[in-house]
């Protein structure tokens, strides 16, 4: 009887072991089909990632309207959720340079928000807004690749002033006009 008690245990570990490893395998997701998850999972995350980056992050030629003449070059880096840094280095006005803290930006709308630093204002010797806002709005140039145009909508405003000021430009000839009463600026991304 022993025996027979010993072979059926075996048995039944048998047939459960077989059943455990069947129900494994057919869990199992074939290994091309988890290699394009894998990527596919890569990919969204890089997507996901790249996301939190401002649109114009890079070193940028900046000219008044359709101007072939360079007068400025524009440094901008910024990270969703993070402050950011705009630098401007302009041969424009007699030559000067300034520096903006981004304090957030909205690549779907195409805006984004600045603010003269408190203590030496806006980099520049001069400077009456030292701690207050500016908003931006800026699209793409459809003529052009690697090119935006931009337009300051407000300046020197309260945070909230800033924030609230809605998008008053007229896209139609922005190389011309449509800023308030000038020329868009136009940004060339430096290859």
């Amino acid at each position: 009887m022993k025996q027979t008690h010993l072979q059926t245990t075996v048995l039944i570990g048998l047939l459960f072991s077989f059943s455990f490893s069947f129900c494994q395998m057919e869990k199992q997701v074939p290994e091309s089909e988890s290699e394009k998850n894998l990527i596919l999972g890569l990919v969204a995350g890089q997507v996901a990632e790249s996301s939190k980056d401002f649109a114009l992050n890079g070193v940028w030629n900046s000219f008044t309207g359709n101007g072939t003449t360079l007068d400025t070059l524009t440094t901008f880096s910024a990270k969703f959720g993070l402050k950011g840094v705009q630098l401007d280095d302009s041969s424009a006005f007699g030559g000067y340079s300034s520096c903006y803290i981004i304090i957030e930006f909205n690549n779907s709308e195409g805006s984004f928000i600045t603010q003269n630093p408190e203590n030496n204002g806006g980099c520049f010797a001069g400077d009456t807004n030292k701690g207050k806002y500016n908003k931006v709005f800026f699209f793409k140039n459809t003529a052009k690749e690697n090119s935006y145009w931009l337009c300051t909508v407000a300046f020197g405003k309260s945070y909230a002033e800033a924030k609230a000021q809605t998008d008053t430009t007229t896209k139609t000839n922005p190389g011309s006009s449509g800023c308030g009463a000038s020329a868009f600026s136009r940004y060339d991304r430096k290859l």
